[in-house]
């Protein structure tokens, strides 16, 4: 009866510890969604403001390893080039950037009430919005990028459609290996603006 009464104990423990690591991942993801989408907007704002071109860019990283740092990179009229205006950032945790527009954001609820949130260029996926510069170590890294024109509008080389898109997930899926919490970022190509999704 005592070790019934123990293993019962331990089992609400582990349910309820599990209950606040979820919560914990999902504000861990909703802060670095924040954090992303501040950045982007001030990208913006510094693009009109400047009236030059605003670059937001992400580095690709080694093999295997996941899209997480970012920065910012404005044109320099003088010296006829972008130079980097902003510390390099990088998402909380083990939060990354996705290369592909994973299949569950095709499924989400918001996909089925608006079909044109999923209908886009993902940034990461477009092979013509790449430059390359020094990372965060020093060394030369490749970035993709996309930029905002002085007028707040966005653009991207390579894209075709009325949506750039950004999506944000942990690094690790549930036991049945379905990843259930993300963020999902489309940016208007016509008004700059930023719209996100959350499941």
């Amino acid at each position: 009866m005592e070790m019934l009464t123990v293993l019962t104990v331990i089992a609400v423990l582990t349910g309820l510890s599990g209950g606040a690591f979820y919560v914990l991942k999902s504000n861990g993801l909703s802060t670095s969604t924040r954090n992303f989408a501040d950045f982007v907007n001030f990208c913006r704002s510094e693009a009109i403001a400047r009236h030059t071109a605003v670059r937001v860019g992400i580095v690709v990283p080694e093999a295997d390893e996941p899209y997480r740092d970012y920065s910012a990179w404005g044109w320099n009229r003088k010296r006829r080039q972008f130079e980097q205006m902003s510390e390099w950032a990088s998402l909380s945790g083990d939060l990354s950037f996705p290369v592909d527009l994973p299949d569950y954001v095709r499924r989400a609820p918001y996909a089925s009430k608006d079909a044109s949130s999923v209908r886009g260029d993902l940034v990461l996926e477009l092979f013509e919005n790449t430059f390359t510069t020094k990372g965060a170590d020093g060394k030369p890294a490749e970035v993709k990028f996309f930029q905002f024109n002085p007028s707040g509008r966005v653009e991207a080389p390579g894209a075709e459609m009325r949506n750039l898109i950004l999506v944000i997930e942990p690094g690790q899926a549930n036991k049945s290996n379905e990843v259930f919490n993300w963020s999902q970022i489309n940016l208007d190509t016509l008004t700059g603006r930023y719209r996100i999704y959350r499941p």
